[in-house]
């Protein structure tokens, strides 16, 4: 009797210390998961997110309606910002030799920036739509203050490019060509490279301006896509000129460039993580339909931190530098071409980001009670 009493008791203490063992064991963090936490400060606690109060789990804000085309959108816009206040900054101190940079980056401004009104257009749905946003002016309207941003910057990119093929003298010798090339065009890219920033920052306002979480949790996404800019922009000048070949000390003033635009992006954008902190989740996350995976391996590892580690292997290593020697290709046009990748994917992650942020109405509720 006493046996059976004795097994009984055993068999009833099993189940509870099975019990216990499966609860002491605390499921190990993945990498990404990793990333995410040490980026956003933010450690996920799924049994005290499913108390939070919702209505009935359906989303308490309209998902964006955003697609490819604003992705491009803010890719060209960046690069056209970019490109012009960089041609502007060599035009103001470069050397004899650097003003191939200044024919580079106002024409890639000119060209980056043509893509950009149809990409809109198309987005809005109707022509007459660009056409109405036209009629008035609001101050405090992101929307307003962009397309008004973006058609006065055209027209500075557009006079500044015409001004700059007069100076290379491909606008012919008559009289006209030689009217323009007495034009101050300094003086006029000094106004324009102010809406050149605006340009390449204010698409981050205006998804800052919204309500969805990951847009909205912190006011630096505008600075990350400033940053960005001037980033993708450097590299695709830096691109061309070694491609077309550019004297070594241009290109070694640009890779010093270039290194500190991604410094700056790489600090401005882990900033923007941690302020965000839960509501990042929807980029940096590992969930489903959230963007983690493609943010890390292809944006920040393979587009900034990569191309970033590369040019500073560049910089310290020491070669001999001629004053007439020319260089084409190499690693840096390897870089160059990971920073641009790395910009579209930034827009592309961040606004994908934005539909699976929508969905998410805990999310939504708590940032809204901040």
């Amino acid at each position: 009797m006493n046996d059976t009493h004795v097994s009984g008791s055993a068999d009833a203490a099993l189940p509870a210390h099975k019990e216990q063992q499966d609860n002491s064991k605390v499921p190990e963090l993945t990498l990404l998961e990793k990333l995410a936490a040490w980026s956003t400060g933010y450690q996920p606690d799924p049994a005290r997110e499913l108390q939070e109060k919702t209505y009935y789990d359906y989303p308490a804000i309209k998902a964006p309606v955003w697609s490819w085309e604003i992705i491009w959108y803010f890719f060209m816009g960046g690069l056209a910002g970019g490109c012009y206040v960089m041609a502007t900054i060599a035009s103001f101190f470069g050397s004899k030799e650097d003003r191939i940079v200044t024919r580079v980056g106002y024409y890639a401004s000119l060209l980056a920036l043509l893509p950009c009104p149809p990409l809109l257009i198309k987005d809005l749905g109707r022509p007459e739509k660009f056409l109405n946003m036209l009629r008035v002016f609001k101050f405090k309207s992101p929307m307003s203050m962009g397309v008004w941003g973006l058609l006065t910057f055209s027209l500075f990119s557009s006079l500044t490019a015409v001004l700059q093929a007069a100076h290379d003298g491909l606008l012919g010798r008559w009289w006209g060509a030689r009217l323009l090339t007495r034009l101050p065009q300094r003086l006029i890219a000094v106004p324009g490279s102010l809406f050149a920033i605006f340009l390449g920052g204010y698409t981050g306002v205006l998804l800052a301006a919204t309500s969805v979480p990951v847009w909205s949790r912190s006011r630096l996404l505008g600075a990350v896509f400033v940053s960005s800019a001037f980033s993708t922009s450097t590299a695709l000048i830096s691109c061309v000129l070694r491609i077309l070949g550019a004297p070594v000390k241009t290109l070694h003033k640009l890779e010093r460039i270039e290194w500190m635009n991604m410094l700056i992006e790489l600090v401005s954008l882990l900033t923007f993580l941690r302020t965000s902190g839960r509501a990042a989740k929807a980029l940096v996350g590992s969930g489903p339909q959230e963007k983690g995976p493609t943010f890390w391996s292809v944006m920040f590892g393979g587009g900034l931190v990569l191309p970033w580690l590369l040019q500073t292997w560049l910089l310290f290593k020491k070669e001999p530098v001629s004053p007439r020697k020319k260089k084409r290709g190499g690693v840096g046009l390897i870089i160059s071409l990971l920073v641009l990748v790395g910009g579209y994917f930034l827009r592309r992650t961040v606004v994908e980001a934005g539909h699976v942020s929508s969905a998410d109405a805990r999310t939504t509720l708590w940032n809204a009670r901040r």
